[in-house]
């Protein structure tokens, strides 16, 4: 057996929605930290707190419940693509053995959602592959967005944010 084939296969994290879910943010697979404290987007050098304190005033400080159910209170759902996979480290480029989370189904079930917002162009690419289908739903346009990680340290967080403000243009009715 290969080190690859001994590795254990992680599970990713509980989708956070409800029936108001408007946009939903995607990620490829949490971070070795978002895993242990059972967080999206853990890791305090990860940017998307900061972008949605900048965005939505949610304090990147507050409790993580508070953060998640200020986030679900503006539309936000949050999920993975990946739902499952072996990985070493944290690193998206590290990702074997993925299995996709049923993309299709949960947007077919949630009419209301119809943005999509891909964290980085690992989450992108990993649906194109995994879970075409999305990309071609009638009521749903998908955008890759530049990723929040620490990874993408080219980008600053200010960059970031003036990226990401269209998430909230989305909400209120902009395109």
């Amino acid at each position: 057996m290969s080190a690859t084939e001994l590795r254990p296969l992680l599970a990713g994290l509980a989708l956070l929605i409800t029936d108001r879910s408007r946009v939903l943010i995607l990620g490829s697979f949490p971070s070795e930290m978002s895993l242990a404290k059972k967080e999206y987007y853990g890791n305090p050098q990860n940017h998307f707190w900061p972008v949605m304190e900048a965005l939505f005033g949610i304090d990147r400080s507050a409790p993580y419940g508070e953060r998640t159910a200020r986030l679900l209170a503006q539309g936000v759902a949050v999920w993975d693509v990946i739902a499952a996979c072996a990985r070493e480290g944290s690193g998206d480029d590290r990702i074997e053995r993925e299995a996709a989370n049923p993309l299709v189904d949960l947007l077919a079930e949630h009419q209301r959602i119809g943005r999509v917002a891909f964290n980085g162009g690992t989450a992108f690419a990993t649906a194109r592959i995994m879970t075409p289908g999305i990309f071609s739903m009638p009521d749903v346009r998908c955008e890759r967005l530049p990723s929040t990680s620490p990874r993408n340290a080219r980008m600053r967080l200010a960059d970031k944010v003036e990226a990401w403000r269209q998430i909230k243009d989305w909400l209120t009715g902009g395109s």
